[in-house]
């Protein structure tokens, strides 16, 4: 690849989950001003892409009921930008794809012009674009693991990038329903990666993953094929009972109700379950790391593992 591209958000008095083209990237919980970047060229794909911002407004929390209180506070903003690193230059870009705060007054959501500094906003530059449209979507649910959330609101903006990204490799997936059926099966998958763990089967694992982190590598420079990422991050060694840095391999935990604890990306057409069912600690510890495992069905009923995320 020729540049690594990066999600940089700034917010505050908001929850939300933000996606690139369906996939999650970040899932904030947090109240309190919020500044972070990540790398996304795993999520990207060539010519045009989607940012979703699935959002829930909250003023705080309330002192007597400790519920939060899910309304604008005056506070509120969020600033979503893409940035650019060429690898070989180091030359960085930076577009602005959402700007938004909350207007007391009119009270309504209000795009701004200008960024804090008074600086109009940049749309385009030589290697990415964006109209700068910021379009509603239909409401989302955030899943949170801890009973029924409200809707969010849902808004989405589109930008380009002249970059080539290999095309994700669960194109095919048919949309979910969510049924008893399909929460079965999906435990079954999640069954069957576990076990490839647990039995210390990583020939297996590996090639159920095999696409993913092809993909992966390609995206991430570190390689063209699966077996590239598996060595540079030494993937072999963090799949098994006990990993080298202690953490043990915990039960596989899936919740008895899966009510509000399924959660669908890529237009219904991938899922997974939250909190993550495949998990590692260490012993006398709350510390413990996670495997995000994201799965899609086949034309042909198949179950596969559509990504690895890390939200």
């Amino acid at each position: 690849m020729e540049r690594s591209y990066y999600l940089i958000i700034r917010s505050n008095a908001v929850v939300y989950d933000v996606q690139v083209n369906g996939l999650n990237s970040k899932k904030n919980k947090e109240l309190g001003a919020i500044d972070f970047s990540l790398p996304i060229n795993h999520l990207m794909q060539s010519g045009e892409n989607t940012l979703t911002l699935n959002y829930l407004a909250l003023a705080g929390i309330d002192p007597d009921t400790h519920e939060p209180i899910k309304e604008y506070h005056d506070n509120f903003y969020v600033r979503i930008a893409i940035e650019s690193l060429n690898l070989t230059t180091r030359e960085r870009e930076r577009i602005t794809l959402m700007d938004i705060s909350y207007d007391h007054e009119n009270q309504r959501i209000q795009g701004n012009p200008l960024n804090p500094q008074g600086e109009e906003h940049v749309y385009e530059t030589a290697h990415m674009f964006t109209d700068g449209k910021i379009r509603q979507a239909s409401p989302h649910v955030i899943v949170t693991n801890r009973g029924p959330s409200d809707p969010t609101e849902r808004l989405t903006v589109r930008f380009t990038t002249p970059d080539r990204f290999p095309a994700f490799h669960w194109l095919d997936a048919v949309e979910l329903e969510d049924t008893p059926q399909m929460r079965a099966e999906l435990v079954a998958a999640y069954e069957r990666m576990y076990s490839y763990i647990y039995n210390e089967e990583f020939d297996s694992f590996l090639q159920e993953l095999e696409p993913v982190w092809r993909h992966a590598a390609i995206t991430m420079g570190v390689g063209q094929t699966a077996m590239d990422f598996v060595e540079r991050l030494d993937i072999e060694n963090r799949n098994v009972r006990v990993r080298p840095n202690g953490q043990i391999l915990n039960p596989l935990k899936i919740p008895d109700n899966l009510d509000h604890h399924v959660e669908f990306m890529g237009e219904g057409r991938l899922v997974r379950i939250q909190p993550a069912p495949v998990t590692w600690q260490y012993p006398d510890s709350d510390r413990y790391s996670r495997m995000q495992l994201l799965f899609y069905k086949t034309p042909s009923r198949e179950w596969k593992v559509a990504r690895i995320l890390t939200d």
